[in-house]
């Protein structure tokens, strides 16, 4: 029986896309650069902050410690403008609720950043485990977060479930011998061929998830 869900954040239980894009788009724009389209930005939302700077600068010539500040300085003052909870996420946390489950955040996401949207969203209190990029645990792909997750609430990895939108999510799920969901409906790339990840199920909309809760 799962006791454990532990879901990505970005592109699995928040729509975080067009806060991104702005906010690179903010960068690029002070740059003198050329402005991304809302579809490839989203495409790369999930990929961190690297991955805007990548459509744009040279590591090699250009300063990314310094774009990378001026990057969150805007993204951390702007986080809400646009981002919202996918339709169905907030049910599905309740039906876990009801149930007497455990449910998590294991994300790459700095904890700052991460801790705003959920205090937007009244979730702050509620969830039961939450372990972000700057916690001082080996990130995703990696199985670490999600063996300390596990740890932290002493539920065994084979109780646990994993939920994410990228290919790292499903590749920590599978390291760790954890049960691995792909959510399609997030920041998927055309050229990603889901069917060689492995994951153990695909949903398509957040309500699919209501039919992984164990009763």
């Amino acid at each position: 029986m799962t006791k454990l869900y532990l879901f990505d954040f970005d592109g699995t239980l928040v729509d975080s896309a067009p806060d991104l894009i702005a906010s690179a788009n903010y960068l690029f724009d002070r740059h003198g650069k050329k402005l991304i389209s809302y579809e490839l930005g989203r495409a790369i939302a999930s990929d961190g902050v690297r991955a805007y700077l990548n459509q744009r600068f040279d590591e090699s010539e250009d300063d990314y410690s310094s774009l990378t500040n001026e990057f969150l300085d805007h993204y951390q003052k702007n986080i809400l403008n646009n981002t919202v909870l996918f339709d169905g996420v907030a049910e599905v946390i309740e039906a876990i609720k009801k149930r007497k489950l455990y449910w998590g955040i294991v994300t790459n996401k700095s904890r700052a950043l991460t801790e705003k949207v959920l205090k937007f969203y009244g979730l702050i209190n509620h969830v039961d485990i939450l372990i972000c990029g700057d916690d001082g645990i080996e990130t995703k792909p990696s199985p670490e977060m999600l063996f300390s997750a596990c740890n932290s609430l002493k539920i065994e990895i084979t109780d646990s479930i994993y939920f994410g939108d990228g290919l790292r999510d499903i590749e920590a799920a599978k390291s760790a011998k954890m049960k691995s969901v792909l959510a399609c409906y997030g920041y998927l790339k055309v050229s990603d061929d889901i069917e060689t990840w492995g994951a153990d199920y695909l949903i398509h909309h957040p309500n699919d998830m209501l039919g992984l809760i164990s009763d």
